[in-house]
C-alpha cells in the first residue's frame, strides 16, 4: 500500500456538522474522515462520471481524520505541524487550544431568522445561530491573521490504484487525454490527486459560498514514523502504542481501558431521497488516551474513513 499526505488551504468558511443545542448549530473542529471522504468520492464522480457510483466509494476508504495546520508567515505549508487532538486537564484540545481557545481565533457564528411577509417581524421559533470556521484567524492584537491549512492520509493499495486508471479510461470525457498515455505506464497518482481535487467542496452549505478547499500538496514520501503518528501500519491496520492519544477513531469495546470519552457515530448515507443511518456505534475520541488494549489484536483492526474497524 502506497500513502500520500494530502494538503488542503482553506479558501471558504466550512461547516462540519457536529451538534445541536436549542438555536445553535455547532461545528466540529476537525474534519472527520468519512467527511472528507465524502468530498473527495462526490468530487472524482463528477469529473469522472456516475456510471460506477459503488467501486468509486471504495477507492477512497482508506483515509484518515483530517486536523488543522496554522500558517504563521512564509513557511512552506508542508512543514507547518498539525493540531493533533488531546485531553488537556479533561478537556478537548487541537494542539495547545483549547476547543473553546480555537473556536475564539478562527471560528465565528453567522445568526439568522425567518420573517413573517406581512407584520416584516421575526418568525416565532425560527431564530438560529450557524457556526463556521474561517480560512483565515480574526485579527489578533498586531492586526495579523492566520492562514488555516487541513492535513491528512490517504492510502492506494495496488488494486485501488487499478481501480482508478480503470475508471478513467471508461470515461469519455478523460479518453483522449488516456489514449495519448502509453498502455504500460504506470500511474503518476500525486499528479492524478493534484488533477481531480484541485478544488473540492465539503461540510454543510456549500451552495452558499461554503466549504471551498485546495488541494496545495500530495507528497508520496510518508515515513514509517509519520505512520505511527497518525495511528497507522504501512498495511493501514492500526498501530497505537500504549498511553498513545488517538488521532483515530477507535470502536469501543468493553476490554479496552482509556482516558477520554466515547461518542456515538452515525453514517448517512445521502445518495437516497431521505437521508437514512448506514452505520453507527461507539467509539472512543479521538484524542483520548489508550492505557491497557488487554490483549486486543489490533491487526484486525483497520483504518476505514477515520476510524478503525475490526474486520473478520
Amino acid at each position: 500500500m502506497k500513502w500520500y499526505k494530502l494538503v488542503f488551504k482553506q479558501n471558504q468558511p466550512i461547516h462540519i456538522g457536529s451538534t445541536r443545542w436549542g438555536v445553535i448549530n455547532e461545528t466540529e473542529v476537525f474534519i472527520p474522515g468519512w467527511t472528507m471522504w465524502g468530498a473527495l468520492t462526490n468530487q472524482f464522480l463528477k469529473t469522472n462520471g456516475f456510471d460506477k457510483i459503488d467501486e468509486s466509494k471504495k477507492i477512497f476508504e482508506k483515509i484518515t481524520n483530517f486536523y488543522p495546520m496554522i500558517g504563521q508567515g512564509k513557511e512552506e505549508p508542508s512543514q507547518l505541524q498539525p493540531l493533533f487532538p488531546q485531553y488537556k486537564g479533561g478537556v478537548f484540545s487541537l494542539g495547545d487550544y483549547t476547543e473553546e481557545e480555537f473556536k475564539f481565533k478562527f471560528v465565528d457564528t453567522l445568526v439568522s431568522t425567518a420573517v413573517e411577509p406581512i407584520l416584516r417581524s421575526a418568525k416565532d421559533e425560527s431564530l438560529h445561530e450557524f457556526e463556521y470556521i474561517l480560512p483565515r484567524s480574526k485579527l489578533d492584537f498586531d492586526n495579523i491573521s492566520k492562514q488555516l491549512y487541513w492535513v491528512g492520509l490517504i492510502g492506494f493499495e495496488d488494486e485501488a490504484i487499478k481501480e482508478i486508471n480503470s475508471l478513467i479510461k471508461n470515461n469519455n470525457n478523460n479518453q483522449k487525454e488516456v489514449n495519448a498515455k502509453k498502455e504500460n505506464e504506470k500511474l503518476d497518482m500525486s499528479d492524478l490527486l493534484k488533477q481531480f481535487f484541485s478544488k473540492i467542496y465539503i461540510g454543510g452549505d456549500s451552495k452558499y459560498g461554503f466549504g471551498e478547499m485546495e488541494l496545495i500538496y500530495s507528497i508520496n514520501e510518508v515515513t514509517e514514523k509519520e505512520l505511527k503518528e497518525w495511528n497507522i501500519n504501512e498495511s493501514g491496520t492500526a498501530s497505537i502504542g500504549d498511553n498513545y492519544r488517538l488521532r483515530q477513531f477507535f470502536k469501543f469495546s468493553n476490554e479496552v481501558k482509556f482516558e477520554g470519552e466515547l461518542k456515538l457515530l452515525s453514517e448517512f448515507d445521502f445518495t437516497q431521497n431521505i437521508p437514512r443511518v448506514q452505520d453507527a456505534g461507539y467509539f472512543i475520541n479521538v484524542g483520548s488516551k489508550v492505557s491497557d488494549f488487554n490483549g486486543i489484536d489490533l491487526n484486525k483492526y483497520r483504518l476505514i474513513k477515520g476510524k478503525f474497524i475490526e474486520i473478520d
